[in-house]
């Protein structure tokens, strides 16, 4: 049996580090707002909903009460280029699915970022999302979901 230098085991775990956060893309700093008169539950539907709890922190809460808000940060690893956030939210018999997305493309050498947004609502829910706030050095944004 082999066992591994410490000091070498240091550096490579460093190095795989360093290349998994230079892969991240920008984060998207994610404000859910319950303005609903009930506690709102979060779930994490499809994959990309669980690499949204995956990848947030701190994780969101699993329950949100009437008139609060929960706070966390989403950033991917999946591409420099890509990141979102993918969050759905019931109270009672009401469920609003939130989606937000950021895309980087080339167009003859020229970047050109995408920010979008959208809530689906379901048993008359209404759901808002809006994007709140972009750094376009960094191409971090900031958006709000919105329930009753």
């Amino acid at each position: 049996m082999h066992i591994m230098n410490p000091m070498v085991f240091s550096v490579m775990l460093a190095a795989v580090t360093a290349s998994a956060i230079a892969q991240a893309g920008p984060a998207v700093n994610v404000t859910f707002k319950n303005n609903g008169t009930a506690v709102a539950i979060y779930s994490a539907v499809g994959p990309n909903g669980a690499g949204t709890k995956v990848n947030a922190s701190p994780t969101p809460d699993g329950q949100v009460e009437a008139g609060k808000s929960n706070i966390f940060t989403v950033k991917s690893n999946l591409s420099p280029d890509v990141n979102y956030a993918v969050a759905r939210y019931q109270i009672g018999s009401k469920a609003c699915q939130f989606t937000t997305t950021y895309l980087k493309s080339r167009v003859n050498g020229v970047e050109l970022p995408k920010w979008n947004k959208s809530a689906v609502a379901s048993g008359g829910a209404r759901c808002d999302v809006k994007i709140t706030a972009v750094n376009f050095s960094t191409h971090a944004w900031s958006v709000e979901f919105a329930m009753k």
